[in-house]
């Protein structure tokens, strides 16, 4: 019953909302569905809360075992705490809490952004070597989108920023529209398969 409960649960949850949003109810679907965002924003506090204990969990048994780099998972505490302590006590738009926020938080941030571009050149070297055809395309795409973002594009080939455009505006949208009906095809996908039963991953049985 512990793995069935959750699961009929869930499906009856998921078609309630499916036929609120597809099926005109009138005023009380409409009050139906207002109820319903409640509960969805009461579950999403619920969640946050299940993260923090979690991370507290593992972090804890980190520092505990004195596993490797076990200093860190001190700091990431230290800083969780000392958090949530201010936030309480001066709220969330105080003087201390918006310093800690602009000064620490947003810092760390750009750093993390300013990694990751060194990252990203990293793969796109990697990418763009002459392997194939498709490596070939994408190389040839990528110097024309930069020579048509750049002012000297234009300079050395007149038109070279319409090009620019024509590939954003044509080709790239079309792949990413692709790439949003595949994603929201398998999301679907997946829904169907919790809400009957195929799917119980998430329930811990691990099937």
């Amino acid at each position: 019953m512990k793995r069935q409960l959750p699961i009929l649960i869930v499906a009856a949850t998921a078609i309630f909302v499916m036929a609120m949003k597809f099926v005109n109810f009138g005023p009380a679907g409409a009050a139906a569905i207002k109820e319903a965002d409640v509960w969805i924003q009461v579950t999403y506090e619920f969640a946050f809360l299940l993260g923090a204990i979690n991370f507290v969990r593992l972090h804890y048994g980190n520092v505990s075992r004195q596993r490797p780099k076990w200093i860190y998972s001190v700091v990431s505490l230290v800083a969780l705490v000392l958090t949530c302590l201010v936030t309480l006590i001066d709220g969330v738009n105080g003087t201390i809490a918006m310093f800690l926020y602009q000064n620490i938080a947003n810092r760390i941030d750009s750093a993390i952004y300013a990694l990751l571009g060194f990252y990203v050149c990293s793969a796109a070297y990697r990418s763009f070597k002459l392997k194939n055809l498709e490596a070939g395309i994408l190389l040839a795409s990528a110097v024309l989108l930069m020579l048509a973002q750049a002012p000297i594009g234009d300079a050395i080939f007149p038109g070279m920023s319409k090009w620019g455009e024509w590939i954003l505006n044509v080709p790239n949208s079309a792949g990413m529209r692709g790439i949003r009906l595949g994603a929201g095809i398998g999301a679907y996908a997946a829904s169907i398969r919790v809400i009957l039963g195929l799917e119980r991953s998430w329930t811990g049985s691990g099937t």
